[in-house]
């Protein structure tokens, strides 16, 4: 045997991470701590020694031979170059191109499939409705972001003609939003006169300055709902608004715990209950007024988009992207200082609206079927599909391939430990039957950026927060 290590798999800092999705029962295990002696072992490997020539005999590199993590070199999985070469599940849409290092088992099936049904009840980590009070004061009774996407228009369309709820549609413009998008906003507001709708931009300065520092961190510009909750919360606050309801694709409700970013047991509304009470528990010893479900999740996301990086970790789902978003937003003070300024109050003395999320598949009958939600959304509110015919994720933003296209790349040459959003999210679509199989391998193949080169939309992301002297952003 001449070892090797399995290919997805590094040292760093004393430990092996694997950079990928691994077979259940391990799917969730991507770290493991090894001794200093395989530590050794595993620095001398270079794929032509063989193995009682490797210090020690081999003898350090015996459990993570059993583990397969050490292989003979014949075994070491080589990387496809593009999705036409890629391994694809035979019951979802995932594969080893766009998900570098997913692997399949015996049977063809990769981990998602082998656990998504262990996962489809964890609704999200935000408290989960199907209906809303009516508020006892003010004139609205929720508040939604509505991007004129597929997802938030159902939000609103639901809450407001379905629940009849007294509903504020929250929109902010972004440099990046899709014209069908636009024309779906605009419809909407046309269709549903008894929705109040807010309209924020945040100035080009200061979105540039973000934008510039995220792109450094992560090679893509992906920040939403980030700005919308600066420009928005200090105003909801100041007129009480009760809810701010989101309403996300089911499957990127559980992409969370796929990328690790939550774990599933705080899926479970016991488990928030209790960690509210904790929470309310130490608000009593400095007699400060509980806060209730919702209301903490709220506060808890809002001040971890303040925790810069390498600051105290007090976030509901802290995170690489979340440290990421929050050094961006360190960037423009002046925008943030509104912010800021409520949240801080809101720990003294409490006001935050209750941040909930609505069940989308109960909302649509039982399972959120996305042929089903367009033609509804057609023809009630006016809502524009984007001009392609099978793209159902993430409709409302115009550089969207750019963000799959960076997280891929980021991702595959290990510089980054998120696993592309899309890719997961596809695949768990397709697993609860949300959408056809067939329909979101043609998604992935089509419309996706899961592809060896950036795509065509690249080069406008850059041009808007290009170098102040004009000199292009570097690509990559």
């Amino acid at each position: 045997m001449i070892p090797i290590l399995q290919n997805r798999w590094r040292l760093e800092d004393g430990r092996l991470l694997y950079y990928g999705l691994r077979s259940a029962p391990n799917t969730l295990r991507r770290s493991l701590r090894v001794t200093a002696a395989e530590r050794r072992a595993l620095a001398a490997l270079d794929g032509r020694t063989p193995l009682e020539d490797c210090p020690g005999g081999g003898t350090s590199l015996r459990r993570l031979i059993k583990l397969g993590i050490v292989v003979d070199v014949s075994r070491r999985r080589t990387a496809p170059a593009s999705l036409d070469e890629a391994r694809f599940c035979r019951r979802c849409a995932a594969n080893d191109f766009a998900i570098p290092g997913l692997e399949l088992d015996g049977d063809g099936l990769c981990p998602i499939c082998r656990t998504e049904a262990r996962f489809r009840r964890c609704k999200n980590i935000t408290p989960v409705h199907t209906d809303l009070p009516r508020a006892k004061t003010g004139p609205y009774d929720a508040a939604v972001f509505y991007t004129g996407g597929k997802d938030s228009s159902y939000l609103l369309y639901y809450l407001a003609r379905v629940r009849k709820l007294r509903l504020l549609a929250l929109c902010w413009e972004t440099p990046y939003m899709s014209p069908w998008a636009r024309e779906s906003v605009e419809n909407a507001r046309r269709a549903m006169p008894e929705v109040d709708f807010w309209v924020e931009k945040a100035p080009d300065a200061d979105l540039k300055a973000i934008y510039r520092e995220l792109y450094r961190r992560q090679k893509n510009v992906c920040l939403c709902p980030a700005v919308a909750y600066v420009l928005f919360l200090p105003r909801l606050a100041r007129e009480r608004i009760p809810y701010l309801v989101l309403g996300t694709e089911p499957a990127q409700c559980r992409n969370f715990i796929y990328n690790r970013m939550a774990p599933p047991f705080y899926y479970r509304p016991w488990i928030q209950a209790l960690a509210r009470f904790g929470f309310n528990m130490g608000r009593a010893f400095t007699l400060r007024r509980p806060m209730g479900p919702g209301e903490v999740e709220c506060y808890m996301m809002m001040r971890q988009y303040l925790t810069p990086p390498g600051g105290k970790k007090r976030g509901l789902l802290h995170n690489e992207m979340m440290d990421n978003i929050a050094a961006a937003l360190a960037q423009a003070p002046a925008l943030l200082a509104p912010f800021r300024e409520t949240v801080e109050r809101a720990g003294r003395q409490g006001g935050l609206p209750r941040l909930v999320h609505l069940d989308l598949d109960k909302a649509a009958g039982g399972l959120y079927r996305w042929d089903e939600i367009k033609a509804v959304l057609t023809r009630e509110i006016g809502w524009v599909d984007a001009p392609v015919e099978g793209k159902g994720l993430h409709t409302s933003c115009a550089i969207e391939r750019c963000k799959e296209y960076a997280q891929m790349i980021q991702f595959r040459d290990m510089k980054s430990q998120v696993i592309p959003f899309s890719a997961v999210e596809l695949s768990l679509a397709s697993a609860s039957g949300t959408v056809g199989r067939e329909e979101a391998v043609r998604e992935l193949k089509e419309h996706s950026g899961f592809t060896p080169a950036p795509p065509a939309e690249w080069a406008d992301m850059l041009a808007y927060f290009q170098e102040p002297d004009g000199a292009p952003t570097e690509e990559r």
